[in-house]
């Protein structure tokens, strides 16, 4: 049997490959990490928490990112909404 301390290393594992996409596109905009933090309305730590599966990503986190990005959220979490899909039906 898996401790919960292996279960949740998984669990910020799989956010972290569901939103890869995400952060890449944010560090490919050349934008610095403060003023996408600033500008989402949310603090550096808790951007870096997210990005690195630490804390889950909010629903209104997901729109801000969706239109600061310009990018539909159903495009922008495709991946995330269907494995979070697929976990609700295990």
């Amino acid at each position: 049997m898996r401790n919960s301390g292996d279960e949740l290393k998984d669990v910020r594992k799989r956010q972290r490959e569901r939103t890869a996409h995400v952060w890449d596109i944010l560090r490919a905009s050349g934008m610095k990490r403060r003023f996408i933090s600033k500008h989402l309305g949310i603090s550096l730590n808790y951007l870096n928490q997210v990005q690195y599966g630490q804390m889950p990503i909010s629903k209104p986190l997901r729109k801000k990112l969706s239109e600061f990005l310009g990018i539909p959220q159903n495009r922008l979490f495709a991946d995330l909404d269907a494995a979070e899909a697929e976990d609700g039906k295990e």
